[in-house]
């Protein structure tokens, strides 16, 4: 049986159950029907990695994600990974308004993915000299080889940036075991990798963060990450005033977070691409 996925306006591919199709009525409402016409995907170009269970998708906006082998399962949308990365969470998230007034931010992301948001995020911070504390949750951390076919450095003008997180990234060996890996650019910008299970990853006491970057593949291909339990989870480390930002608005993820005690909003999404995306705030 065939799995669609939902669809951007572009075409680009999310997750839809088997033979359901969504409806691009005007308000994006996420009302899923057998009977709505399904908007054609655009023949994107996809080519080899290191990796057999990964390919290299060429997006819309001609920045480069991946793409998981006989899967429509991308890591970013094919409407443009770079554009969706700087919109759904530098930019909707408050970030990159707390870097440009120079306030120390704490991030964290869960799916740290191909990296893409952490390069832009603490690129942004080295342009704007700001001070920032980025956490990221991973289960399978890209090693540099595979990330080298994506082009990091078109992400960001601090090139030497990607070339010491490629560096650090090579002295870890692959597979990476489970645990807590850290590195700083400088002494105002630091990473801290944990390579855990997001679902049963509990916040500690350096918790407090100003953003959640929650980036996790879509619900129906991870459903543990999209519910009312993990969410609670996320609440309790976020600061009262921070911010969660997801691409996905599906009316089941609004429903969790909502259970879980957040305000949910929904936000125009990039241009070009989901109509919609979300932004929720601790209640």
């Amino acid at each position: 049986m065939t799995n669609f996925r939902r669809i951007d306006q572009c075409g680009s591919l999310r997750c839809l159950p088997p033979n359901r199709f969504l409806c691009h009525c005007p308000l994006n409402c996420d009302h899923v029907s057998s009977f709505c016409p399904i908007m054609p995907i655009p023949q994107r170009a996809t080519f080899p990695t290191d990796r057999p269970d990964l390919n290299v998708l060429v997006t819309d906006d001609g920045s480069r994600t991946l793409l998981r082998t006989g899967t429509s399962d991308s890591f970013h949308s094919g409407c443009g990974a770079l554009s969706e990365t700087r919109h759904v969470y530098l930019h909707n998230s408050g970030v990159a308004e707390r870097l440009a007034h120079q306030r120390p931010t704490r991030v964290l992301e869960i799916g740290l993915g191909t990296a893409m948001g952490m390069i832009v995020t603490i690129g942004e911070a080295i342009h704007c000299d700001s001070e920032i504390d980025y956490v990221a949750l991973e289960t399978d951390w890209i090693a540099a080889t595979t990330m080298q076919h994506l082009n990091p450095h078109e992400w960001t003008q601090e090139s030497d940036l990607v070339d010491r997180y490629l560096d650090f990234r090579r002295s870890i060996s692959t597979p990476v075991q489970p645990g807590r890996y850290q590195w700083a650019f400088d002494r105002l910008r630091r990473l801290r990798v944990d390579v855990a299970d997001a679902a049963k990853w509990r916040p500690g006491e350096e918790a407090a963060f100003d953003a959640i970057y929650y980036d996790p593949f879509c619900p129906e291909s991870a459903p543990q990450l999209w519910s009312s339990d993990c969410f609670r989870q996320m609440k309790s480390a976020i600061t009262a005033t921070g911010t969660l930002t997801t691409y996905s608005c599906s009316r089941a993820v609004r429903d969790a977070l909502a259970e879980a005690g957040w305000s949910v909003d929904r936000v125009a999404g990039p241009v070009g691409g989901k109509r919609e995306v979300l932004i929720a705030r601790p209640q």
